[in-house]
């Protein structure tokens, strides 16, 4: 009996540890389930998390990628529309570059019509030589000049009958090409210049406008225009300078520019002085005395003749018994400082005068406008002023309540007249009149830039030009100039001949 309770309770032992085992087996793998199915879970959270980021980066992906075909369609009708817009420019400055005798001398101003289908055609090749995509850009041709001035020229050198055929060849030339013009600049100081500087700033970054062909190396006055493209070699690879008659020295050293010759469109030499002589061998019993001949004045090249009563058609050459030309006696004495430049060349030519000697103009000093090399205007010291005539003038305006007409008494004549508010008579002295353009001088001329050589208003501060410092400062009816270049860089007479100074 006692051994079978003891069976029993090891039997029930046994089970109770067998259940225990059972018990953390079951407890093991309910953790190991539990912890499997938390592990599982987190998978599914990183799952959905990845999933969620994939089809972000998928429709990202797939925005962009409609974007950047958006772009390209873009870019390419952009392309297409700026290559279907471009066109070549030629600016010309056509006071110097001058059109073949040939071209010029055309009857019935057919050699207009040839003029443009000539540089039509040179412009054409030049461009196919540097673009392999150039062939349907369109070819624009301004040439800027004075006709009237232009015309006078060419008529006194015998390559125009009348002047008004040159109107008539700029006419056909503007018709043969629907994009070709001459601009008549009418008269005034570097009229043609400005036009073309503002051309070229305007067009010089304006993407449509593939190529310039620049024709204005005959005047040192363009160079500081170009010279901010040289070390842009982007930019400067899209100008050629055309030369027509030699170069200044200054353009040659341009690097990065392209370079070119028309030499079948326009001439390569500068004009002559004069017409041909209608006899050479004509001896001196043919030649009248001094006293009767008509007075001719053989003018340098960069001289604008201005439209004359008549001309004469030839120049005879006088006998060895005439007295030799001199040098014009209208020349300053400063003039040997000072080179001739403007239109045709490098070289400065001197005015040669075998004009009658009783020429009462011939001692008369001549007359320029200065400007520096930012072609603002610089004034000349007056001469001095004695404390008598100031005196003088001032009493007389305090006594009459008036200040003095400028116009009247400095331009030489009042719209006015007898209703102007100023003073006109009686004329003032020679010392009152100096008096007076210091008054002048210390108001203001509203353009920096003024071409009129008669002009009696301040373009400059007379104190900083001759003390170096104004001491009215900010009261200065000046102070504008206060710090302008000093420094005179050309010269212009009343003709626009320009000289620049060494």
């Amino acid at each position: 009996m006692v051994e079978l309770l003891s069976m029993a309770n090891y039997d029930l032992n046994n089970y109770l540890r067998q259940m225990e085992s059972f018990r953390a087996a079951d407890h093991a793998r309910e953790n190991l389930v539990n912890e499997l199915i938390e592990k599982f879970s987190g998978l599914l959270r990183e799952h959905a998390e990845l999933k969620s980021d994939y089809l972000s980066e998928r429709d990202n992906r797939r925005n962009y990628q409609s974007r950047v075909e958006e772009v390209h369609r873009a870019m390419s009708e952009h392309e297409h529309q700026l290559d279907s817009s471009s066109f070549v420019l030629a600016l010309i400055d056509g006071d110097g570059a001058i059109f073949q005798d040939a071209l010029l001398q055309a009857a019935g101003g057919d050699g207009g019509s040839e003029a443009a289908s000539r540089l039509y055609h040179a412009i054409h090749n030049h461009i196919s030589s540097l673009y392999s995509n150039s062939g349907k850009w369109p070819v624009m041709a301004q040439i800027y000049l004075s006709l009237d001035k232009l015309a006078i020229k060419l008529q006194q050198v015998g390559l125009l009958r009348h002047p008004q055929e040159l109107r008539t060849f700029a006419q056909r030339f503007s018709v043969n090409q629907p994009l070709f013009s001459i601009v008549d600049v009418g008269q005034g100081k570097e009229r043609a210049d400005h036009k073309i500087k503002e051309m070229l700033r305007t067009f010089s970054d304006n993407p449509t406008c593939r190529h310039i062909i620049f024709g204005g190396c005959h005047d040192a006055g363009y160079l500081l225009n170009l010279d901010q493209f040289k070390h842009n070699e982007a930019k400067a690879s899209r100008i050629t300078l055309m030369e027509s008659t030699p170069a200044y020295r200054g353009f040659a050293e341009l690097p990065n520019f392209k370079r070119a010759n028309f030499d079948d469109v326009f001439r390569n030499e500068p004009l002559p002085d004069s017409a041909p002589a209608i006899n050479t061998t004509v001896t001196a019993a043919h030649i009248p005395p001094p006293s009767a001949q008509s007075p001719i004045i053989m003018r340098s090249l960069t001289n604008r003749t201005p439209p004359a009563a008549s001309v004469l058609p030839a120049v005879v050459s006088p006998s060895p018994s005439t007295p030799a030309p001199s040098v014009s006696a209208t020349e300053s004495s400063e003039d040997s400082t000072w080179a001739s430049v403007g239109k045709t060349g490098t070289e400065r030519t001197n005015s040669i005068s075998i004009a009658s000697t009783t020429n009462s103009k011939a001692n008369t000093k001549k007359k320029y406008a200065y400007y520096n090399k930012s072609e603002q205007r610089l004034d000349e010291p007056l001469p001095a002023r004695d404390r008598a005539s100031a005196e003088a003038l001032d009493a007389r305006m305090k006594k009459n309540g008036k200040k003095m007409c400028n116009n009247f008494h400095l331009g030489g004549s009042c719209m006015q007249g007898k209703f102007c508010h100023f003073q006109h008579e009686p004329k003032l002295s020679a010392g009152e009149l100096t008096t007076l353009r210091y008054k002048a001088r210390s108001l203001a001329c509203n353009n920096r830039y003024c071409e009129d050589i008669d002009c009696y208003l301040g373009h400059q501060c007379a104190n900083e030009r001759d003390f170096g410092n104004c001491r009215y400062e900010n009261t200065c009816h000046l102070r504008a100039t206060h710090g302008m270049d000093r420094e005179k860089y050309v010269r212009v007479d009343r003709n626009g001949n320009e000289e620049y100074s060494p």
